[in-house]
């Protein structure tokens, strides 16, 4: 009977599912809650593991605290700040439109007929103190010094002139803080007065180098609510910790912190799916494009499943200004917006792809009291990025501008990702290196799970289908993933009358589902690419070898279609700035290719779970990994490196750009960390002659024409041969100042010294044997370079 009625429970409410007189089921379901039984409930997932549900205990969303009043008298702001308001948690903000918002935690404080406004460390939920300005010196910082006037004030209220608050560097955080302000030019000239939140306008001049500038700037006070429960900080999941710009958002271990998220309570606690007592709500601002409109709402409501998965329905909720509403709503902490950007059609910045969300969080615990989506990327630099990509697959992107229904896909694409930072994801690899390579070009593998298992990974669009795959061009266009789900569902999901270790039981269980589901696995790899796992830019899969295959034969097809969108353009800057991308397109795919060598898989762990967390790719994918780059990436391709249609729009060989990217990929492959990575693989497997095998095929492949009767080099692979030279003799010749064990990352260990030193007197000794064979007179020349070069070793 207690197993049945767990059933019952789990699919819906208790009378929902009882029949008409059936009063035996709900005497047993009171039973078990008065007996202190627990009864478990949850989303249906994949390996769905149940989270302790009953009852909740919801905190108050505002503080009952009175607030302060405001009056504004000849262009002076006065306060009247209740006593009970001293030392209470508050936030004093700086509104940006066109970055993150810049905030503080403050309290007033009195001495005497002195008020102050202080920023004080935050005491986190965690457990842990936050520094004020990440300065443990620092007990708190004194934003503003006020005079109380006497004859206005009171037992239980103080009387401020505040004006100088707002008309002073003091609040100046973030953009345009190094100007001088010019406080004669400077106005303080409106607010407004919200339940929990003081609204002021300034027009603020600053003065620098001779020129004026004047910026409309508006504050908040905003009286915190009491914290929310928070969710601790765990570096295996990709939330940023309470204070976005830590670097603890970017270390492997787990530091005292709460991540950042909404406080979502369910109105039915006892249920498994329940619409939440206060939604997500967004509204939609009145400068965005109605045509767009509906793409972006579908994008921020891509997400509704996942919230579901949370046990949330209707988490999310979208509105749009009427004609009630006017710009104070817009900054206010209690109302979250989509902007629409104002760089899109200035001249000169028709390329720019600054999208973000910016985020106001109660350090306290977590809380993401307001989020602002900023959709600043233009039509060209949306446009590009999958023309670039998806072009010989959608006969919509043969046009420039593309048609609407294109365009918004794309910008719902864009919401979609930044709507994610908005929920308090942050940007990084999530479950890459981890999709099955047979299963880039299944429509129905497509549909269900994406091309990439995260809006919130730099995968961009689907670029490996062919045309002959005949799919639709909706499943090329990046979406949120199961991923995503899974990772909402750790941050999101309640936990009602369970104790802490039962809620940290709960959320461990949902982690360790990385270790049989891989695409769940996220990784912060930031100064160096570790493996296939942490590439940008690229469709990730098990199988970056036949990825990049398939994606250099659409490259080609990319180069067919440039002439032919350039019909209609009255100059030739979109072929040549197509072309551009479509090279750096190739480079990062070769990219994810190179990133095999030297390279592990990733997966974070705690100490009980078993296996390391970086395993070495086995050598034989990356030798093959190294013979496809050989092949493709440092040979001449004129494909690629200079299309016929090339030839007639320059007027010089300067610059080359893919013979740069080829450099680049060179000095990649031979990079110093890369070498220490081959030499710890080396001792790992106990292979003692892993990287004399590495050397030697890399001399075999960029020197393979001295095997012939007749040597012909072409220019392009002279250069890549004597970069190659230059950069293996610059790596027996360290520099003193980099004998020091601290400096010795980005230089060669001594060991692997010997073995290029080895390495180059054996291609001396190639070299001079081939001077005897017949060859072109650039070709000898090049030689003869290359042997004077290496005259001292």
């Amino acid at each position: 009977m207690l197993v049945n009625l767990k059933k019952m429970i789990e699919l819906n409410n208790i009378r929902s599912i009882a029949p008409p007189g059936s009063k035996v089921l709900i005497y047993l379901f009171v039973l078990l809650f008065l007996t202190g039984h627990k009864v478990w409930g949850g989303a249906n997932t994949p390996l769905e593991i149940p989270f302790p549900s009953l009852r909740t205990e919801l905190s108050p969303p505002h503080s009952n605290t009175k607030f302060v009043k405001a009056h504004l008298q000849e262009g002076r702001l006065y306060l009247e700040i209740p006593v009970e308001l001293l030392d209470k948690d508050m936030l004093f903000i700086r509104h940006n439109s066109v970055e993150q918002q810049a905030y503080k935690h403050v309290a007033w404080s009195r001495s005497g007929t002195q008020i102050f406004l202080e920023a004080p460390r935050v005491k986190s939920l965690s457990g842990v103190t936050i520094p004020v300005d990440n300065d443990p010196d620092i007990e708190k910082s004194i934003m503003a010094v006020f005079q109380m006037i006497p004859e206005k004030s009171n037992s239980k209220m103080l009387y401020i002139d505040a004006t100088e608050l707002f008309l002073s560097n003091t609040g100046m955080w973030g953009a345009g803080s190094n100007a001088p302000l010019l406080k004669e030019l400077s106005s303080l000239y409106e607010y407004k007065l919200l339940e929990n939140e003081l609204i002021v306008k300034t027009k603020r001049a600053t003065g620098k180098e001779g020129k004026i500038h004047t910026h409309q700037v508006d504050y908040s006070l905003f009286v915190l609510p009491e914290p929310m429960k928070p969710r601790r900080f765990d570096y295996r999941m990709g939330f940023f910790c309470e204070d976005v710009k830590s670097p603890i958002n970017h270390m492997t271990k787990s530091a005292k912190a709460n991540i950042s998220r909404w406080r979502l309570e369910k109105k039915y606690p006892d249920r498994p799916l329940s619409i939440p007592i206060q939604s997500i709500n967004f509204t939609l601002s009145p400068e965005i494009p109605k045509k767009w409109r509906p793409y972006v709402r579908a994008g921020i409501l891509e997400w509704l499943p996942a919230f579901e998965a949370a046990g949330y329905k209707d988490a999310i909720t979208i509105s749009e200004f009427s004609a009630r509403d006017n710009d104070w709503n817009e900054n206010s902490v209690n109302r979250s917006m989509v902007r629409w950007g104002n760089k899109r059609s200035l001249r000169g910045f028709e390329d720019n792809s600054g999208s973000n969300a910016s985020t106001v969080i109660d350090l306290r615990s977590g809380e993401i009291l307001k989020s602002d989506i900023l959709i600043g990327s233009s039509y060209q630099s949306l446009s590009d990025e999958y023309f670039v990509r998806c072009a010989p697959l959608d006969p919509r992107a043969l046009q420039y501008p593309f048609p609407d229904d294109l365009m918004g896909e794309l910008v719902q694409s864009l919401v979609a990702h930044e709507a994610g930072h908005a929920f308090g994801m942050m940007d990084a690899n999530f479950g890459e290196y981890a999709y099955p390579f047979t299963k880039m070009r299944n429509p129905e593998w497509l549909k269900k799970m994406g091309h990439s298992p995260s809006i919130m990974s730099y995968a961009r669009h689907n670029y490996l289908p062919q045309p002959e795959d005949g799919l639709a061009p909706s499943l090329l266009i990046h979406k949120v993933g199961p991923t995503d789900k899974y990772y909402i569902k750790w941050a999101y999901s309640p936990c009602y009358r369970c104790s802490t270790k039962e809620e940290e039981e709960y959320l461990e269980q949902l982690i360790e589902q990385q270790d049989t589901i891989p695409w769940y696995r996220y990784n912060k790899s930031r100064q160096e690419i570790i493996g296939p796992g942490a590439t940008n830019e690229v469709v990730e899969n098990n199988d970056p070898v036949r990825s990049t295959a398939l994606g250099l034969q659409n490259i080609k097809r990319v180069f067919t279609l440039l002439p032919k969108v350039n019909k209609t353009e009255k100059d030739y800057a979109l072929v040549k700035r197509l072309y551009d991308k479509t090279v750096e397109l190739w480079y990062r795919e070769m990219k994810h290719v190179l990133s095999m060598i030297g390279g592990s898989t990733i997966q974070y762990k705690s100490g009980n779970q078993k296996g390391g967390i970086y395993t070495p790719i086995a050598w034989s994918r990356q030798e093959e990994a190294l013979d496809f780059l050989l092949e493709n990436a440092f040979k001449n391709n004129n494909e690629l490196a200079q299309p016929e249609f090339m030839y007639d729009l320059r007027y010089s060989t300067y610059p080359d750009t893919h013979l740069e990217f080829q450099i680049r990929l060179l000095l990649e492959l031979m990079d110093s960390r890369r070498m220490k990575r081959l030499e710890h693989i080396g001792l790992k497997t106990q292979d003692k002659n892993l990287q004399v095998r590495f050397l030697g095929q890399i001399r075999s492949g960029l020197f393979e024409e001295l095997q012939e009767e007749y040597i012909t080099i072409d220019s392009m692979r002279q250069t890549i041969q004597n970069t190659y030279v230059r950069k293996l003799i610059m790596g027996i010749t360290k520099p003193k100042d980099l004998i020091e064990p601290g400096n010795n990352l980005m230089t060669y260990g001594h060991p692997f010294q010997g073995l290029l030193l080895s390495e180059l007197n054996t291609l001396k000794k190639e070299l001079s044997l081939c001077m005897g064979k017949k060859m072109d007179v650039t070709t000898r020349g090049h030689l003869l370079l290359l042997l004077k070069s290496l005259e001292n070793i």
